[in-house]
């Protein structure tokens, strides 16, 4: 063997050391948590978040073309549970067709570091009341105070809360659909 072999030899055994020591550094360094990550609609991980929005179709929420009883008062059934806790905005789209109050019902949960935790109903609030037919939608955040397009505002909830989800009352004693959409921001 020359000089030169055993140089390479050594050069290429200091480079796989090298390699070695940064995948090991790495490695470790990612391991920031042993709490489960929070989850979005499709059982990913929030963080990190390639896009800082997160949409929820009708489809998303179980809430397309949903059947708003004919009574006053009466209620859609509330839409897919949404885990929001790190979000710090929030737009909710709401199509009836007919005048409707939005109500957005707020969870707790004991177990909230798991995957799939046990959520519990802490209270139901009225958003908006007397919301016009066709589209509207109602803006929530952490810092702003929330905003509607038609009626009246009702509560003023803001965020952060761990998970939500929303129906609609009729105001009137006409039958009619509602349809959900919802984008939240972080």
């Amino acid at each position: 063997m020359t000089n030169g072999d055993k140089f390479m030899n050594k050069k290429t055994a200091s480079l796989a050391l090298l390699a070695l020591l940064c995948v090991t550094t790495l490695f470790v360094f990612s391991q920031t948590s042993s709490q489960f990550p929070e989850l979005d609609k499709n059982g990913k991980p929030l963080l990190p978040r390639p896009m800082p929005h997160l949409v929820y179709s009708p489809t998303d929420l179980a809430h397309s073309g949903v059947a708003l009883p004919a009574s006053v008062g009466g209620a859609t059934p509330n839409t897919s549970i949404i885990r929001i806790g790190d979000a710090t905005k929030m737009t909710v789209f709401a199509s009836c067709t007919q005048n409707f109050d939005l109500v957005m019902t707020v969870y707790t949960a004991d177990d909230q570091g798991q995957s799939n935790p046990n959520f519990i109903v802490y209270n139901s609030y009225i958003i908006a009341t007397n919301m016009g037919s066709g589209a509207q939608q109602a803006f929530l955040a952490s810092e702003l105070a929330p905003t509607v397009t038609s009626g009246t505002l009702g509560a003023p909830v803001r965020l952060p809360q761990l998970a939500v989800s929303f129906f609609e009352k009729n105001d009137v004693a006409t039958a009619g659909t509602c349809t959900d959409r919802v984008i939240i921001g972080y």
